[in-house]
């Protein structure tokens, strides 16, 4: 494990969002951190140029360096906390990427419509969850994670889909168990549950919709 920084400093929006992978991935790796919660509108406004790309999230690690970029925080907490999360030879790395942009992908599908297409939102979840789903079940009915037969990036982003389904259609993630048994098996790691008490409360989106 990477020597921990003196500090690290979350920027992002007062919702869980693409904050969710990074807070899960410090509070279950037990590093210390603060965010700087920043709400949208005039605020944000103001604050957008000090950012590199003038989007969050963004990590300050030390006080003075940037990470922007959700892949590149998430890759950087995992070989701070636990660089097997990443794959221990070329080819895990490979699969764990392999499984983990392809839970993105599903995670650009899932949230783009709380803030797009709301309207049609509860047709679209009935008429493509199980299909998104599908390689995970797989996937998961073979093993309890998804790449490697280990604890990988990949299951920490899965999770993130699980709770946004949990909270806006349940009877949907009821769907597919195996995708469920992997939720409730990733919540009762002890810092996932402290990471869930950490972001009680909070919205999932900025769309007013979840």
């Amino acid at each position: 494990i990477a020597m921990a920084p003196s500090s690290l400093e979350l920027f992002y929006f007062p919702i869980r969002g693409r904050g969710d992978l990074p807070r899960s991935l410090m509070i279950d790796g037990g590093l210390e951190f603060t965010e700087a919660r920043i709400p949208k509108g005039e605020q944000w406004l103001a604050r957008k140029p000090d950012f590199v790309f003038g989007q969050m999230p963004v990590l300050r690690v030390d006080g003075s360096r940037d990470i922007a970029q959700s892949h590149a925080i998430a890759r950087y907490l995992a070989k701070l906390t636990n660089p097997s999360l990443l794959g221990d030879t070329i080819d895990e790395a490979a699969n764990v990427d392999m499984w983990y942009y392809q839970t993105d992908d599903v995670y650009m599908s899932v949230i783009g419509p709380f803030y797009r297409a709301f309207d049609t939102i509860e047709q679209l979840f009935n008429d493509k969850w199980t299909s998104w789903m599908a390689p995970f079940e797989k996937a998961l009915s073979c093993s309890e994670y998804l790449a490697n037969g280990k604890l990988s990036l990949a299951d920490y982003h899965l999770f993130d889909i699980a709770e946004v389904m949990l909270h806006f259609k349940p009877q949907l993630l009821e769907q597919t168990p195996w995708v469920r048994a992997h939720r409730d098996r990733m919540a009762s790691r002890p810092g996932i549950a402290k990471f869930l008490e950490y972001v009680k409360g909070l919205p999932f989106t900025n769309s007013g919709h979840l």
